[in-house]
């Protein structure tokens, strides 16, 4: 005897599988997305990352990468979305041509983490303009998630 599941499961994981639900990493991870924050009530909340974290746009011959360096994020900020937290050290960002390093920079700013878990982009890295301003980077995926426990935790 076969069972069937309602359509509205089928629908719902297609919509899960097509939009990524954070389970998928972007295509095209590098982002310039800018968002207005505010300041959070209490600083309780907070990510550690027990070691850095290096990402790539794509493999191989990757054009970019970022590297999160490791330590306590504290919360700084949030918005509907998302929490923000500050990274301890400036973020890495590097442009490669070639398999050559030919820019990179440290840049203030940090990791953001979704307030829900099935979010298109789970998480991510923002520079800091100032403390009602953050520029969304880089999208994280599901890639980064399956690595709390291991490589970071969140502490909330």
């Amino acid at each position: 005897m076969r069972h069937h599941l309602p359509i509205e499961y089928g629908i719902a994981a297609l919509v899960c599988v097509v939009s990524g639900c954070g389970l998928m990493p972007a295509r095209n991870p590098v982002a310039a997305e800018d968002r207005h924050v505010k300041s959070v009530a209490t600083r309780d909340k907070e990510v550690v990352l027990k070691e850095a974290i290096v990402w790539f746009d794509r493999h191989p011959n990757a054009t970019r990468g970022i590297r999160f360096p490791e330590g306590t994020y504290k919360i700084e900020a949030e918005d509907d979305e998302y929490y923000y937290f500050a990274a301890p050290k400036d973020i890495e960002y590097r442009v490669f041509r070639d398999g050559k390093v030919v820019d990179g920079r440290f840049m203030p700013g940090g990791l953001f983490l979704g307030k829900v878990f099935l979010k298109a982009v789970p998480a991510g890295a923002y520079l800091s303009v100032d403390e009602r301003s953050k520029v969304v980077t880089w999208h994280l995926g599901g890639n980064f998630l399956r690595l709390e426990g291991k490589k970071w935790t969140r502490n909330y």
